[in-house]
């Protein structure tokens, strides 16, 4: 039996290149492609037309459920793990009602990773046992988690102004800044400014 054809989009190489290691050891799976963002992961996936594309969630260039209809309609017979580090009830309920097949999180064991992956490819929609909740939890836009005055800074961010530049512009120390924008990125679960900023245009935070 043909093993069955994987995409995977991640930005961080390492987690790549261990995915891909562990991922073509199994007989019934084959990584043909793999990418860094999303208008790679995009551009591989209509080129293979895999059966699987295992897809991170915050990648470089934005957050992959805003890409899934192209994702779908590049690579129609493809089923989409979402594969991620970041749990948030608001993702999960946008992934599955977006059409993942799925939303596992990388701290997954291998032998529930495969689970998944294989669950999905068979046209199941696995989901992470701690993202279960998320299903029957109410619909929250992270963003509400945000003071008024985060939501300033981080549209301020999103528009490319440094901590220097927004505390001029808000009349508000420099420090007062980074105090604000630590306190943005752990809620909003995002490693930096770049991510930040993808984060709030998502969101249609303008």
């Amino acid at each position: 039996m043909k093993p069955a054809s994987l995409v995977l989009i991640d930005d961080h190489p390492i987690v790549l290149e261990g995915l891909k290691t562990f991922l073509n050891l199994q007989d019934d799976l084959n990584v043909i492609a793999e990418a860094g963002n999303l208008k790679d992961g995009l551009e591989r996936a209509k080129t293979h037309q895999p059966d699987l594309i295992i897809l991170d969630l915050q990648l470089p260039d934005g957050n992959a459920l805003k890409a899934l209809a192209r994702f779908k309609e590049y690579a129609p017979k493809a089923k989409i793990l979402i594969l991620t580090s970041y749990l948030d009830d608001f993702w999960v309920q946008e992934a599955m009602q977006k059409g993942a097949s799925g939303y596992v999180l990388k701290h997954s064991g291998p032998r529930a990773l495969l689970d998944y992956i294989r669950a999905a490819l068979r046209g199941e929609h696995p989901l992470d046992p701690t993202a279960l909740n998320a299903l029957t939890s109410p619909k929250v836009n992270p963003l509400h988690d945000l003071t008024r005055r985060e939501k300033d800074i981080l549209r301020l961010i999103a528009k490319g102004l440094s901590n220097k530049q927004i505390a001029t512009d808000l009349d508000i120390s420099e420090k007062t800044v980074k105090t604000h924008a630590t306190s943005i990125f752990a809620k909003l679960g995002v490693r930096d400014r770049v991510q930040a900023a993808l984060f709030a245009k998502d969101l249609d935070l303008f």
